[in-house]
């Protein structure tokens, strides 16, 4: 039985807003004729409309037709700023320029009078039985089609209230057409033009909502998701955070007939509801929040609806429900039925190219800001191509190496391995098992692709490039002291500059000089960690060899269970390395906390919250001992790679958490953890001395000792990496001063939102008007924030889902730092969406002897592993920046746990196994069972 319409509206109304079960009265049996109703209504409409009009569990609705929008912004834009011509200059910096102007015309001009009248008349029609307001979607005419989706890039607005709002809400969705990104992917699928018509619906008054895939999307079907399954994304209260990813979810495997196969069941913290005219994320109680979001009768109702669908569909379905309270028994609703699609290849990349960010996303996790991205992206890709260069490697004319995917940070798997697979020896697996991982259909496909490369080129320019390869390598240590003599003095001539009386040429140029020291920084950090990885890659192989020898097993490939002892060996013998500047950090700050113990007054004002700077702090030892922590680590923060965020010495309250957190626990001796460390690696090498002839024993005392100094020169040009990104922001905030002084009407950090290209162009003609370029760019990366983060690994085209979190017991990863622990999860997120874990609270919610579990750590995060029992991370690989320093503090670490987040709740009870890279859940958090089923 379809959800009944609110009492009609005038006729005059409806000529312009057209009721659901109206435009599936114009249905025909012709294809071509239900072609001509998507023109008019956008696809989503028109399947409302007929699930509606079926009998299917539909909420009443109106629909504005695309002819609306064709006429309003031809009469309020300028020539050539229609989609049509905006499509074909998608990308192009005019054509972002066109755009912006295009959309700031759309949200500021008014609507037609016979639209606006038709708003306030339906307003009236529907307040008294829509308490929750109006939901205005965006139902495009290219939108939800087979091939094609623009999910997570048009707009919808939920809880919309009053005429105003109507108007207001219709614009924004008309406006979100003119996105860069939504230009570049319709255009990518040869697009020629586009309308926007617009779905109004009445807010349901949901108590959990979700979306169902009725099926794999292609290349994820498998044993966590298999063909014919049924998978459910649900939460409590309105389906938002679901759709968009802003919020941990249940997820729910079934069985056609809707039997249960397996779930795991989030904590979910908040709710979204509409309180006023408001919408609210409203705190959950804890009984709750452990409770599953959907009940049995309504996973069945929803079972039966998905089977109807999907016979009347006949292919593979994305719906989108929400669950009212109905006479005291769960009622679902269909909110949007759709072909699975996903989204848009990312540039350069094609059906069998394999992205992965599981090593780049440990920096920069969640959407970079177009600063961040345009900065980085150049550095990160011009430092790639002189790392191969130096290994003899040609890189192709044209190969994209790294891509934006939805503001995340992606690699080029496919390009890389084609590269690296011209160097003898190189295979993907070795590589992907150091520095990240994927899967294994996935690292196989890569091997079988890598064995296809031809040597040949490399070993005709050995003899021309391997002298100067080895020279340089010689005399890398020598390089990296040279390097940061000058890279300091340019660093103190930049933070003593006022830089406030530069005229804006004299801006720009510095700016520009900003970033040729982070290119410098970033292509010698890169040279770095390509001698990093080549060692331990030797290391390891040379162990493995080794073990399988003195084994008894003799020589030939190395089977898993070599590598394994074979990295847990290498992984113990690189413990302990002095003055690795990644660890530095943590240590200072606990030797802060060892001087604010022996300062009751100064401690107790940290612990009580009074300190929200280090001015705050009582004068003493540890107020100076905060000031010098600051000017050697004053750069750094948590998610430090994103010029947006404020550095340490901007934000000290941030600091002064994770002091006062590690001032709440024991005493900690900052010597103990490394001194733990370098034991481990002595009781190793003297375990090996048994093992190992003494020709065999110097050669990997001597990779040993190659492994420490290229990884201690990494770790010392990250740094530096940071450093240098610290002078581009500082650079960055005094433009952006000056933007505001134009502009009044901006909002501080405007800055981030223009590309590095597009400030000093604007710079060095005189702050050519950007606001319209900085509004659009802001809409778009809002936009890239609320979407869930695509899987760390994927091929193609990044599916609409991520797979299910495994509900096993055990959770298998990288080893990443030796020894095993027990403790309770706690469980922190940090990215770039608003209700992502802040540093602040991050240090407030951890407790001593808690095992951190976590999508990503980066340095500025290195001082919680210091209180932590033990780290797990869905991130990083054997030699990622996280690892490096949980090794050096000796605290047992296993990264790359997928879905670790989702499958382990904070008040879990597990087992960190850093020797054989496994998680194991002991307890639950909601029962006590030892989990071997349900989560």
């Amino acid at each position: 039985m379809a959800t009944p319409p609110l009492h009609p509206l005038p006729e005059d109304v409806t000529a312009v807003l057209s009721p659901l079960l109206a435009v599936a009265a114009l249905k025909q049996p012709s294809p071509s004729k239900t072609a001509s109703r998507a023109a008019r209504f956008g696809h989503k409409a028109v399947m409302l409309a007929d699930l509606a009009a079926e009998g299917h569990p539909v909420p009443p609705g109106w629909v504005l037709e695309a002819k609306l929008f064709t006429r309003f912004v031809d009469e309020a834009l300028p020539k050539g700023h229609d989609i049509g011509a905006l499509l074909k200059l998608a990308g192009t910096r005019e054509g972002t320029d066109r755009s912006a102007r295009a959309r700031d015309r759309i949200l500021r001009t008014a609507l037609p009078s016979e639209l606006t009248r038709a708003l306030e008349a339906l307003w009236r029609t529907v307040e008294p039985e829509a308490p929750w307001g109006l939901s205005v979607r965006s139902s495009a005419t290219c939108e939800d089609a087979h091939n094609s989706s623009l999910a997570g890039l048009a707009t919808s607005i939920l809880g919309v209230h009053g005429p105003e709002g109507l108007a207001d809400a219709v614009r924004q969705v008309w406006a979100s057409l003119y996105l860069p990104r939504t230009l570049l992917y319709l255009q990518r699928w040869g697009t020629r033009s586009a309308a926007m018509a617009v779905l109004v619906m009445p807010v349901v008054r949901a108590k959990a909502a979700g979306v169902l895939f009725t099926s794999p999307p292609a290349g994820l079907a498998g044993p966590r998701w298999r063909d014919g399954e049924r998978l459910v994304h649900a939460t409590l209260g309105l389906g938002s955070p679901v759709v968009d990813g802003a919020n941990v979810v249940d997820t729910y495997r079934l069985h056609q007939d809707g039997t249960v196969i397996e779930s795991v069941i989030a904590q979910k913290t908040t709710e979204l509801t509409v309180e006023g005219a408001q919408l609210v994320a409203r705190t959950v109680d804890i009984d709750r929040a452990r409770r599953p979001a959907l009940s049995p009768g309504a996973l069945a109702d929803l079972s039966r609806i998905a089977g109807r669908l999907v016979v009347r569909a006949r292919e593979a379905l994305d719906i989108e429900f929400a669950v009212e309270d109905e006479g005291g028994a769960d009622h679902v609703v269909v909110l949007q039925a759709r072909p699975i699609t996903g989204g848009p290849f990312p540039e350069g990349g094609d059906d069998e190219t394999v992205w992965s960010r599981a090593n780049v996303g440990e920096a920069l996790p969640g959407a970079a800001t177009p600063l961040t991205w345009s900065v980085a992206r150049g550095f990160s890709d011009l430092g790639f191509r002189a790392a191969f260069a130096a290994l003899g490697c040609r890189v192709p004319k044209g190969v994209t190496l790294v891509s934006n995917v939805f503001g995340r940070f992606y690699l080029n798997l496919t390009a890389f391995m084609d590269v690296a697979g011209q160097v003898p020896g190189l295979s993907p697996r070795s590589l992907l098992e150091q520095s990240g991982g994927a899967p294994d259909s996935i690292i196989e496909a890569l091997e079988r692709r890598a064995a296809r490369v031809s040597k040949r080129g490399f070993y005709m320019r050995a003899p021309l490039f391997l002298p100067g390869l080895l020279a340089r390598q010689l005399r890398l240590e020598r390089e990296v002291a040279a390097w940061e003599a000058e890279a300091e003095a340019r660093r103190r001539r930049l933070v003593e500059m006022d830089l406030g009386l530069l005229p804006d040429d004299a801006l720009a140029q510095t700016l520009s000089g900003a970033r040729e020291l982070l290119v410098s920084a970033g292509e010698l950090m890169l040279t770095c960690a390509s001698s990093s990885l080549a060692s331990h890659l030797g290391l390891t192989t040379a162990l493995s060899k080794l073990v399988r020898l003195h084994d008894g097993r003799g020589e030939g490939s190395l089977p898993a269970d070599s590598r394994r002892e074979a990295a847990r060996s290498a992984q113990a013998l690189m413990g302990g390395i002095a003055e690795v500047e990644s660890a530095n950090p943590g240590l200072a700050l606990l030797r802060v906390a060892r001087i604010a113990r022996r300062e009751p007054e100064a401690a107790e004002a940290i612990l009580a919250g009074a300190a929200l700077t280090v001015a705050d702090v009582p004068a003493g030892p540890t107020r100076a001992a905060l000031l010098e922590f600051l000017e050697g680590f004053g750069d750094r923060a948590v998610r430090e790679a994103e010029l947006m965020t404020p550095r340490w010495r901007e934000d000290q309250a941030s600091l002064l958490a994770m002091l006062a957190a590690a001032l709440r626990g024991p005493e900690i001796d900052p010597d103990a953890g490394p001194a733990r460390a370098r034991a481990l690696a002595d009781r190793e090498l003297a375990r090996l001395e048994g093992v190992l002839t003494g020709v065999e024993l110097s050669a990997i005392r001597a990779l040993v000792g190659l492994c420490q100094t290229y990884t201690r020169l990494r770790e010392k040009m990250r740094a530096w990496v940071t450093r240098t990104l610290g002078l581009v922001r500082l650079v960055a905030l005094d433009i952006d001063r000056r933007l505001r002084r134009i502009d009044p009407s901006l909002p501080d950090g405007s800055v981030f939102f223009c590309t590095y290209e597009e400030l000093v162009a604007a710079l060095r003609v005189g702050r050519a008007e950007i606001a319209h370029v900085i509004r659009l760019r802001r809409a778009e990366y809002q936009r890239d924030v609320a979407r869930p983060d695509p899987p760390f690994t994927f091929v193609g085209r990044p599916p609409p889902v991520t797979l299910p979190p495994s509900s096993a017991p055990k959770l298998v990863g990288l080893a990443a730092s030796p020894g095993v622990v027990e403790g309770p999860a706690r469980v922190v997120v940090t990215g770039s969406t608003a209700n992502h874990t802040r540093p602040g609270e991050m240090a407030t919610a951890i407790q001593p002897g808690e095992v951190l579990v976590a999508r990503a750590t980066d340095i500025g995060m290195s001082p919680l592993f210091l209180l932590a029992a033990g780290v797990v991370t869905e991130l990083g690989g054997p030699l990622s920046h996280a690892a490096i320093v949980a090794r050096e503090y000796s605290v047992p670490a296993v990264v790359n746990v997928e879905g670790a987040t989702l499958s382990i709740r904070t008040g879990d009870r597990v087992r960190v196994d850093g020797d054989r890279g496994t998680v194991e859940k002991l307890t639950s958090v909601t029962d006590g069972s030892t989990g071997d089923g349900s989560s």
